[in-house]
Parts: structure tokens; sequence; C-alpha cells
């Protein structure tokens, strides 16, 4: 049975109905993307901090602009070869359409893993420092000899798994354990099945919320593990995820930093900024100073009637400052530090170069000093969690469009050779689809890469 009106127009509308169903699609997501734009809008208005400006790399975003208008061209190109019963041309410029959606994910892909191997460390004075983690950060505690287990009696949220919680953490080879009966047994599933069945009966004889027993190993273990891994540490305990508290002592929970970024936007005397701290980087305060005034001389120069502190770019320029190298810039020659946009201080830093040698200075930060730090992700701020949404919504719709114009290139064959014309409007409905993507990302590139 034939499907009417898939091929010829319907006498009411003049459409197909491919297309009155497509151009009902595109309304509700001009609705979606335009209530996405909004919010961006209004949480851009009215942000309590430094709305982050120039933080995204504009070349990649201009390539993938270029990238996405090219493919919007060649897939009205592979229509059209269709109707004229082109069928090669039709191949050839289908093809094109889904290599450059291949080439934008690409982009996309590289701009992400950028993103999240860089970090941003807020200190307790306000100051972020911006970089690079060579090693992670690792809370080490060592000496430990005592796990106590808590094991609730009713369902909770939180319940003991010393097997996958604790064991994944300590460096080396776990030791064996023993119980406070003064049995030796080897921490695994079968033996901490064992245990926990033996403390609940005994907690429900005793009528009590939870059981609760100890093991001591049999020699000290040391425990490595990421923040998030942990609720929390003292210098004589670390508690895990499952609520076992091990007790030994606190080895080192400093972190190494590698600094590309100064940012003290957020501090209320930048020159006497926290990282510029004796212990940290108090080499380059002249620079950054030299760097501050420098910009704001030539903002004044260039806009002798608007507000400085209206500026978003000019508070970008001044007081985050971008390093470059190893050691500060000699006196006077500081200024083009500071002018590079910082998407471009947000690459992967080079850990090494030709010769083994650092391309950033290297911290030691401590606790106490920290207040907050997280990769380029959501987590960090509203910014980076709007960037996300809105270019992860936009880049699903572009691997789906793709999907499907691949479809029509390789598994539409038969429809090719035997009812060309119904192909044709298939792939026009899928075209349409594919240049309101690009329109979207034709309003998402100035907006989060210029603005």
């Amino acid at each position: 049975m034939d499907i009417p009106y898939t091929v010829h127009a319907r006498p009411d509308t003049g459409l197909y109905n491919a297309k009155i169903g497509i151009w009902l699609f595109l309304a509700s997501e001009v609705m979606l993307f335009g209530g996405l734009f909004s919010a961006y809008i209004f949480l851009r208005i009215g942000a309590d901090y430094p709305w982050p400006v120039h933080d995204l790399d504009v070349t990649l975003g201009f390539i993938n602009t270029v990238v996405l208008i090219a493919s919007s061209v060649t897939v009205v190109m592979a229509w059209a070869m269709l109707k004229l019963r082109k069928f090669g041309w039709y191949r050839i410029n289908m093809a094109i359409t889904v290599l450059c959606a291949g080439v934008f994910m690409f982009n996309k892909t590289l701009e992400y893993k950028a993103k999240f191997a860089h970090y941003a460390v807020k200190l307790s004075d306000g100051t972020f420092l911006t970089g690079h983690l060579p090693h992670g950060y690792q809370v080490k505690f060592g000496d430990a000899t005592e796990l106590a287990i808590t094991i609730p009696l009713k369902n909770s949220a939180v319940t003991a798994d010393p097997v996958g919680y604790v064991l994944p953490y300590i460096e080396g080879t776990a030791p064996k354990f023993k119980t406070e009966d003064g049995k030796e047994v080897t921490l695994d599933k079968a033996t901490f099945a064992e245990l926990r069945a033996a403390a609940l009966k005994k907690a429900e004889a005793e009528k009590k919320s939870a059981g609760t027993f100890k093991l001591t190993a049999t020699a000290p273990v040391k425990f490595a593990a990421k923040p998030s891994e942990i609720f929390g540490y003292t210098d004589t305990t670390i508690t895990f995820r499952d609520g076992t508290i091990a007790t030994g002592k606190l080895i080192d929970d400093k972190m190494t930093l590698e600094v590309d970024g100064i940012d003290a936007r957020g501090v209320a005397q930048p020159d006497n900024s926290l990282a510029f701290d004796h212990r940290y980087l108090p080499a380059w305060q002249k620079a950054f100073v030299a760097n501050r005034e420098h910009h704001i001389a030539e903002f004044e120069k260039s806009y002798p009637t608007r507000d400085k502190a209206r500026s978003a770019t000019l508070q970008k320029e001044s007081l985050f400052y971008k390093i470059h190298s190893v050691t500060p810039p000699a006196e006077g020659a500081g200024h083009g530090e500071g002018t590079k946009h910082g998407a471009e201080a947000h690459a992967p830093a080079a850990h090494g170069g030709e010769h083994g040698e650092a391309h950033h200075p290297t911290v030691i930060l401590e606790k106490k000093d920290i207040t907050f730090f997280s990769n380029f992700t959501p987590k960090l701020n509203t910014y980076y969690a709007i960037y996300f949404t809105l270019t992860g919504l936009h880049g699903a719709h572009v691997v789906i469009g793709a999907l499907v114009l691949a479809y029509f290139l390789c598994f539409d064959n038969k429809r090719l050779k035997q009812d060309p014309e119904h192909l044709a409007n298939r792939v026009e409905v899928g075209g349409l689809f594919w240049h309101f993507v690009d329109l979207v990302w034709i309003f998402l590139f100035p907006l989060l890469y210029l603005l």
C-alpha cells in the first residue's frame, strides 16, 4: 500500500506530508533553543561573579562555523542533483555533508577534551589560579591500621562496602585483616558478607540501629584517593564514601598545579592577591601590575568616556593575567602576556618541552588556601553549565542529522533506483533539519565565543 502525499503535494496545503511534519517539528525546536538562549541572557545579566568572556577558542569555533555552512550548501546540492537525476553527484555531495558533520564533531571533541584537562582553583581570598594538574590531585593517608565499619539495619542511601569503596584506594597490595575476635581474614566479597551478616545479627539482638565492627590490618596501609572519592578526612582519620573510617595519619593533601593564568577579578585588592604570596608566585606580581596598568591606559586612550568598571573585556584583560613561560617577563616586556584570549591558555599544557622543561610555573598549594577547584565543566560555574548544555544539545542534533543523511546515502539505494522523487523529498526534509542545525550554530558562535 502506498502512503499518500509522500511524493505529490496535498491539495489543501500545497505541501507533501513530511514537509508539513518537519516544519511543525522545527517550530518546537525553535521554542526549545529560544528558551535556552533567553536563559543564557538572563543568567549573564544577573551573574554575581565576573562572567567569562573570550574563554573559548575562537579559531576552532570559526572553523566549525565554516564547516557547517559548507555542509548546508552541499546538502542543497545533493537534493538538486537528485532532482536532476545526477545520482553520482548526489552521492558525492551527500558524502561531503556527512564528512563535514564528522569534522565538526571532531573539533568539538578537541574543545571538550581541553576543558576537561584544564582546571581552575579558587583561593581563600577569591583569586582563581588556572592551569593543569600534572599528577592529578590526591589525598595521601598512611599508617592506617584500623577500619571502623558501620552497617545500618534499615535501607540507607549509604551502606558499608569496603571491598568496593576502600580497597581500590590502597597503594600496593592489600594486607590481611584481623577481626575483633582475633581471626585473620582476607577482605573480599565473601568474607565481608559473612562479617556483615554477623554484625547485623548482633545489632538486632542488642536492638541497635546499626551493626558495627572493626578490622585491624596486619601491616600499615597507605591510601591515595581523589577528594571526590572520599567523604572527608582529618589529620588522623579518613572517611570513605561508604562510611568506612580508617585511622592513621595524613601524609599529604597539597595540590601541585602548573599555573597558566592568574584571575584576580574577584579580589578587592588584586595587587595583593594570595597568588603573589611568597609561597606561590611572588615573582609575577610586577608583571601582573604592569599588564594591568598597560591595558587600563590603552582603554582610557581608546575610550575616554566609557566607564572602566563596566567593561567586561577590560576586566578580563587587565585582571586575568595569562602566563606562557616558566619565568616572569623582563620589566616592560610583559604586556603581551595578558593580551591573548583565554581560549589559548585553556589548551592542554605541554608538561615538558624538547628537553623535558615545563612551560608554566609550578606551585604547590596548601589545602587551607584552597576553597574550591574544578576542571572547566558545569561544576565550575553557570557559564560552563549552560555552555555544555547548549553545545551538547546542538552536538546531539548534529549527530542525529548526520545519521539520517548517512542513511539516505548508504541504505536507501532501492528508493534511489525505483522512486528517486520520493527520496528527493526525504532528502529535502533532512536538509531542512540540517539547515536548522546550522542556524542554531550561527547564533551559538557569537553568543558563546565572541561576546
